[in-house]
């Protein structure tokens, strides 16, 4: 059952930025968590554990470039400038650091500004993401069936959705927002994801760093994890059992568990035990 709180409800922000619109929800108070999505979805999508984050934190869900309502960019599509995206919405909202929660290709967008501008990340916590996408076996006969339905919205759409989540509801859900993607923006974008890569620069990241990884995620490989594990000594692995690619959606509970215990740390007077999330 899907939860009742829906993040569509929340008013919608824009930022006007010389080559693209970026749309954006604000909602809690406390310090600041912002919430970036992965590959065909938008910040809306956070909705199985926004409501039990707000109450003790301000939550930015920003819709990356090219998704949910921001605008097409003229200039092209890359997660560096999907960083600059996102610093630049925490300057327009006065925010001189916040934590990061970033799942798949949102967690690259986090990698990213972590890098480029350590002093604004208070913290990141990355979800079944990668500093490299390496492939073999079955993962690349995946992307080979991804690429022969990039043509075609709600074939790429089936497809995507039936490969992240089993819960129909859920499925059902995620095709209808998927199938309304721009295919091209897509396209654009798993370009963008293919030409990531800051193994080499992982050494410049100094925020404490949660890694979560789903023991069922399909999509990203584990030699990816050990890319990630290797280049960030520091950082603490998670892995949560029983969940697929979509982990906060998988296992709703034990990932608000894990990140409420992460952000304690980095604020300890905002430590809290969570509710159940479902």
């Amino acid at each position: 059952m899907l939860p009742a709180f829906s993040t569509l409800a929340l008013p919608s922000r824009y930022l006007h930025l010389p080559d693209v619109r970026i749309h954006y929800r604000v909602v809690g108070e406390g310090p600041t968590v912002a919430l970036l999505h992965g590959l065909g979805s938008s910040g809306s999508d956070w909705f199985p554990v926004t409501s039990y984050l707000a109450p003790h934190y301000r939550l930015l869900l920003i819709d990356l470039r090219g998704h949910g309502h921001s605008s097409l960019p003229r200039t092209g599509y890359s997660v560096a400038a999907m960083a600059r995206d996102v610093q630049a919405v925490l300057a327009a909202e006065g925010i001189e650091s916040a934590a990061l929660i970033g799942l798949s290709l949102g967690g690259c967008v986090a990698l990213q500004t972590a890098v480029t501008a350590p002093d604004l990340v208070a913290g990141l916590v990355l979800v079944n993401t990668f500093a490299k996408l390496r492939h073999s076996g079955m993962f690349g006969g995946r992307l080979v069936r991804l690429r022969r339905a990039l043509g075609d919205a709600d074939g790429l759409a089936r497809l995507v959705a039936a490969s992240l989540f089993t819960d129909p509801e859920v499925q059902a859900l995620v095709f209808e927002r998927l199938r309304r993607n721009d295919v091209g923006a897509i396209r654009r974008t798993m370009l963008a994801v293919a030409r990531f890569d800051v193994r080499s620069q992982l050494g410049k990241v100094t925020a404490p760093t949660l890694v979560l990884a789903g023991d069922r995620d399909r999509t990203v490989p584990r030699l990816c994890l050990s890319d990630l594990m290797a280049g960030l000594p520091a950082a603490r692995l998670q892995v949560i059992a029983d969940a697929g690619h979509a982990l906060p959606y998988d296992q709703p509970d034990d990932f608000v568990a894990a990140v409420c215990s992460f952000l304690a740390q980095l604020w300890p007077q905002d430590a809290f035990a969570p509710t159940d999330s479902r």
